[in-house]
């Protein structure tokens, strides 16, 4: 007896260690591998996410300084200030401060717009500050015929475009206090060549680090640095400006971090890092039709964020090894046991041996549908833990996504065929919802009644939402990254499908708007600046339009704009907002027709009442907006 314990020990011991190896080599070395992978990926990581972090930065300094550049030549060739300098009587004064006002508004970061004299003293200017346009009053326009920005524009030829370096703000020959940084970009203003002024932008540095930060991930910091080293923007605005103010001279990059300046001394872009911080930088260099103007943007972030994220993924790996192991070392145990004993396979060893075989997340639950076990898995996915789950229902993850029906049919294929399988959308412990594939299978005992419930899934929240992503730009006009028409029909279907059209509820409306003369305009400037026209159009229709109402091109040069919850009166008041705005944005004479109507349950009648009073802008005279409504045409018929 004793010899027959000792051999079946013994059996045991070595199918054991068959088995322990057999299944523990090949996670042995998977965690092996991605703990290196990690050690290996992280500094790789680190600089990916830098370089997107300041090439976006960098683009993002580019597209300002093409939007003010186009603006500054747009509004120097403006027939408003033309005719200011032709003749400069109150009222032509008025209006072309009336548009500088507008364009100080729209960009937050130009802080001045001025039209200074062949002489050098200012005629009219602008004044922006805390959102805010102020008109200077004359008798406080200033001489600026001895500053460096000036007599540099006097080098300019016609119809070119000049940027002078960061310098400070100086009024009545006083700096600003506090300091305020500018960039100053400048046009020359020719009539029948003869020089008659330049028109100038100073723009707020402070504002321009604002924008580009504010569109940048958490962690990071941005700064603006001079060829020499010097801070010309910073969070920290005391440090700023030290080749300008004597006692600020110590906050230099050379001084502060010498490596890394050396470093951006010899390449345009890169990477640096310390102890204490990365840093990610990058040249730049604004280019004018005559000069340039160059300096370093800098991201800087904490190095103790990465190693934190880094200590917590290693952490994690090493956690996820122990417990395979563990789970591995008693799944051995099982199996030698069952082997060495000629054990009949039982529902424990079925449950084990799914739960072996399955990689994705698992839920067991019993005959009455409730929660025994969950894995590691489903804990990482969900962010329920066990004890948080066990001995509730399922209906607990439930995200109100799906109606009773669902449900229903669910467990009706479960109890007739034994599975199911299917995607369907959760709620994380967090309240996010997570969308996964779910399979569902019954584990019945020898007298086939169902005992057990294996649900297991695997998420593709992501991949759903890269679907969603790519679905929207299948439904945007590829010219004006306006709404196209499919996704107009559809919109405008669901307005009606949606809306019970009660005449105490406020109504919707339906407006189709006409480019006048498009014709001529390709014909006259050719089909390119026929694009832009339709270009900027779509844009300024999007942009002055309110935030929840839908823009879309629906043909060659035709919009269509759908406005919810809007009376008749109040869309017509908006239109012609539209229209008047398209007639101060675009340089050349640019004038739209529209057509309005109060939505009914008919897409096609809404249509065609909008389209009808849109023929009768255009035979009236066009540069205008018409309605037709709903009672109208009830008249009518």
């Amino acid at each position: 007896m004793a010899e027959l314990n000792s051999s079946m020990i013994y059996k045991q011991i070595k199918y054991f260690l068959i088995t322990i190896f057999l299944i523990g080599i090949t996670p042995v070395f998977y965690f092996l591998g991605a703990y290196q992978s990690e050690l290996d990926s992280i500094q790789f990581q680190r600089q990916n996410a830098a370089k997107h972090q300041i090439n976006y930065s960098q683009k993002e300094v580019y597209s300002i300084a093409s939007q003010l550049g186009t603006s500054l030549k747009l509004l120097s060739d403006n027939r408003v200030l033309l005719q200011f300098i032709q003749k400069p009587s109150l009222k032509n004064r008025e209006l072309l401060e009336s548009l500088w006002a507008l364009t100080v508004t729209n960009y937050s970061y130009i802080s001045q717009v001025r039209f200074i004299g062949v002489d050098g003293k200012e005629i009219s200017r602008i004044n922006e500050d805390n959102n805010k346009a102020t008109v200077t009053p004359s008798n406080e326009l200033q001489d600026k015929s001895n500053r460096d920005y000036f007599i540099y524009a006097q080098t300019l030829k016609a119809n070119t475009l000049g940027f002078f370096g960061i310098d400070l703000e100086i009024e009545h020959g006083k700096i600003v206090i506090p300091p305020k940084p500018s960039l100053r970009i400048f046009t020359p203003i020719e009539i029948d060549n003869e020089r008659k002024g330049y028109l100038f932008f100073n723009l707020d540095i402070y504002e321009i680090v604002a924008r580009v930060e504010a569109s940048l991930e958490a962690g990071y910091q941005l700064e603006f640095i001079n060829e020499e080293g010097y801070y010309l923007a910073s969070q920290d605005k005391y440090k700023t400006l030290g080749h300008l103010i004597s006692e600020r001279d110590s906050y230099n990059v050379l001084i502060e971090t010498p490596e890394l300046w050396r470093k951006m001394k010899t390449q345009n872009v890169g990477e640096f890092y310390d102890n204490q911080f990365f840093y990610s930088f990058s040249k730049i260099k604004l280019d004018g039709d005559v000069g340039s103007s160059s300096l370093y943007l800098i991201l800087t972030s904490d190095n103790s964020l990465e190693i934190t994220n880094l200590d917590h993924k290693l952490t994690f790996i090493i956690y996820e090894s122990i417990m395979a192991m563990i789970f591995i070392i008693t799944i051995s145990i099982v199996i030698a046991r069952y082997i060495a004993k000629h054990r009949t396979t039982s529902l424990e060893s079925q449950l084990a041996l799914a739960a072996l075989n399955g990689m994705s997340a698992i839920v067991i639950t019993d005959k009455n549908n409730r929660i025994i076990k969950v894995n590691e898995e489903f804990t990482r996915l969900s962010g329920w833990r066990e004890e948080d789950v066990i001995g509730r229902t399922p209906s607990m993850f439930q995200s109100g996504k799906h109606n009773k029906d669902f449900y229903s049919v669910m467990w009706q294929t479960i109890q007739s065929e034994g599975l199911w399988e299917g995607e369907i959308i959760n709620k994380r412990k967090d309240g996010n919802l997570l969308t996964k594939i779910l399979r569902i299978q019954a584990i019945c005992n020898h007298d086939s009644k169902k005992e057990y419930f294996i649900a297991s899934f695997f998420d593709i929240t992501e991949r759903k939402e890269l679907e969603n992503r790519l679905r929207e730009l299948s439904e945007k006009d590829s010219l004006t990254q306006c709404w196209n028409r499919r996704r107009f029909e559809c919109e405008l279907s669901n307005i009606i499908a949606n809306d019970s059209f009660p005449k105490e509820i406020e109504s919707s409306c339906l407006a189709i708007i006409d480019i006048d003369y498009f014709k001529r305009i390709n014909d006259k400037y050719g089909h390119d600046i026929g694009d832009k026209v339709i270009t900027e159009v779509g844009r300024i229709l999007g942009e002055e339009s309110r935030h929840n109402d839908f823009v879309a091109r629906i043909g060659g040069e035709e919009f269509a704009i759908i406005l919810p919850n809007t009376q008749l009166q109040e869309a017509e008041i908006i239109l012609n907002r539209l229209r008047i705005a398209v007639n101060l944005y675009i340089d050349i004479k640019v004038t739209i027709s529209g057509g309005i109507t109060d939505i009914c349950n008919s897409r096609e009648a809404s249509y065609k009442r909008a389209d009808l009073a849109l023929y009768e802008s255009k035979t009236a005279g066009r540069d205008q907006i018409s309605c037709f409504s709903s009672d109208e045409m009830a008249q009518i018929a």
